[in-house]
């Protein structure tokens, strides 16, 4: 239950483009001469079209990379410089926050406001703002809570970039379409003046199952972009054009395995919350997206590293501890349920509660 690699098998339209694709002969660099070039731009842009009404510029303003992990660390390298300050609402996504120290950069951390369903406080967001401020990172839907942001936070935080044009937005929406009990999920990219400080990153590996594809990309103003497609080139000369192509296959064909896909998961999430709520003393807020639950142990432990590691050693359950998605997290542990089944998860979680009523007593 630590990693949020989804236990789904790629759609078979997926494989089939990919495999069509290197018959053609996509297996030199990109562009692959007398092929369908730039599929995989023109894909995301419909899809802005298609789902928010959004006009994305497919060639200026989409660059594909190798995963979300490289659409954040291309995001970052473009926008700030070392010993620039950037502001982390928190709890969030871990991997962002070991990336700061890779590149020397300064996380200032702004707490979600966990007693009102991990809201985000956009007054808080302006307070921490300095002179050495270049970004602020949201990922929204969150991992690890699982909450998504209401259109009044995002417009209050519109109104902070124009108030504000030397900072800039790193937005990570990888779990934009995997949303449960009604909610929707509202983009920035709405704001066409701000396209020039928004960067949005997203991926495939989570909605259509192809975290082994290493697919992703940032939307962004054209400027932006042309900075980020040039370091792309310079690390890696591109994503592999058969790839794209398969990633075009997920957005414009995929839609009904990404439906029934959320389908199960939504069952998995109600399990696991069943289960969860049958431990004392136990709280969490329930995930109205992605594929975590994050609940509050702290009246059994506030060293969620600690728990984290006795849960896997005595009970067998693999977790993240809470404190790697930042100084509010202590005192949670992450748990997935996207990796496993039902009766796994019931299994797993009955572990845990052993485990805890064990040291309980």
């Amino acid at each position: 239950m630590w990693v949020a690699d989804p236990g789904f098998r790629t759609d078979a339209k997926i494989v089939d483009a990919f495999n069509y694709a290197v018959s053609k002969g996509c297996t030199h660099y990109f562009p692959a001469a007398g092929f369908d070039a730039h599929v995989l731009h023109r894909a995301i842009s419909g899809h802005y079209l298609d789902e928010y009404g959004v006009k994305i510029d497919p060639m200026d303003e989409v660059c594909p990379t190798h995963g979300a992990q490289e659409a954040l660390s291309l995001s970052i390298q473009v926008c700030a410089r070392p010993g620039d300050e950037m502001v982390v609402p928190e709890p969030t996504y871990s991997a962002l926050i070991e990336k700061l120290g890779a590149f020397d950069l300064r996380p200032v951390f702004v707490p979600l406001l966990e007693g009102e369903h991990w809201r985000l406080d956009v007054d808080a967001i302006k307070s921490a703002l300095t002179e050495k401020t270049r970004m602020i990172y949201l990922c929204d839907p969150n991992n690890p809570t699982g909450t998504v942001c209401s259109r009044a936070e995002l417009d209050a935080l519109s109104e902070l970039l124009e108030e504000n044009k030397g900072v800039s937005l790193l937005l990570d929406e990888c779990y934009a379409r995997i949303l449960y009990d009604g909610s929707s999920h509202y983009t920035m990219l709405s704001e066409r003046a701000l396209l020039d400080q928004v960067y949005v990153v997203s991926s495939f590996s989570k909605t259509y199952a192809m975290t082994g594809w290493r697919l992703g990309y940032v939307v962004t103003g054209k400027r932006n972009a042309d900075r980020i497609k040039r370091l792309s080139e310079e690390y890696n000369g591109g994503v592999s054009y058969a790839v794209q192509y398969a990633g075009a296959a997920a957005v414009k064909s995929c839609s009904e395995s990404v439906r029934a896909m959320v389908e199960e998961l939504d069952a998995r999430r109600r399990v696991m919350m069943e289960a969860l709520a049958q431990i004392n003393d136990v709280t969490f807020e329930t995930p109205k997206a992605g594929f975590e639950v994050f609940p509050d142990f702290s009246a059994y432990s506030r060293d969620s590293v600690s728990l984290a590691s006795a849960l896997e050693k005595e009970a067998g359950v693999r977790t993240m501890a809470g404190a790697r998605y930042g100084p509010s997290g202590e005192g949670h542990i992450r748990l997935v349920f996207c990796a496993e089944g039902r009766s796994r998860i019931r299994e797993g979680i009955s572990r845990v509660s052993r485990f805890i009523g064990a040291q309980a007593d």
